[in-house]
C-alpha cells in the first residue's frame, strides 16, 4: 500500500511505492477538490438531448445538430465543475433504419479523478449516442 502525503493546500499527493528493499518509486498526482457528479451530468445530458431531439426527423441537418448538442452539453455541465476539468463531448446521430454502429475510444485515464457518462437516445427515425468525458488537468 502506498504512503500518501499532501502539500499545504491539500492538492498535491505524493505516493511512495516500494519497488525493492532499497529503492523507492515516487509518483506525483494532483487530486481534485471535488469530483464530477456523473449522476447530475447524466440528468443534464438527458434533459438537453430529449428536449432537442424530441421532434427531429433524421436528415442531413443532424450533423449540425450533433455539434450544437455537444457544445450545449459542455456548457451546461461546465457550470458544475471547477476550471481544472477538461470536458470532451462526443455526440453521434444516425438513422435508425437498419443501422449498426460501433463506437470506441482510448485514452490515458486516472480513475481517482477522471470520469465519463453516457446517454443513448432513440425516436422513430434516429438514434443519438452522447458520451461526456471529464478529464482532470494537472
Amino acid at each position: 500500500m502506498p504512503q500518501k502525503y499532501l502539500n499545504e493546500t491539500g492538492l498535491i499527493v505524493f505516493e511512495v511505492y516500494c519497488k525493492t528493499k532499497n529503492e523507492q518509486l515516487i509518483h506525483c498526482q494532483t487530486i481534485p477538490e471535488r469530483r464530477v457528479s456523473t449522476d447530475r451530468a447524466s440528468e443534464i445530458i438527458k434533459h438537453i438531448v430529449d428536449e432537442r431531439l424530441e421532434t427531429v426527423e433524421y436528415s442531413r441537418s443532424c450533423s449540425d445538430i450533433s455539434k450544437e448538442l455537444s457544445d450545449c452539453i459542455k456548457t451546461a455541465v461546465k457550470k458544475l465543475l471547477n476550471d481544472r476539468y477538461k470536458l470532451v463531448c462526443y455526440v453521434a446521430i444516425g438513422q435508425l433504419k437498419d443501422s449498426v454502429v460501433n463506437c470506441s475510444s482510448r485514452t490515458i485515464w486516472s480513475p481517482s479523478s477522471d470520469t465519463f457518462t453516457e446517454y443513448i437516445y432513440k425516436n422513430r427515425s434516429l438514434f443519438a449516442v452522447c458520451i461526456l468525458f471529464a478529464v482532470y488537468k494537472e
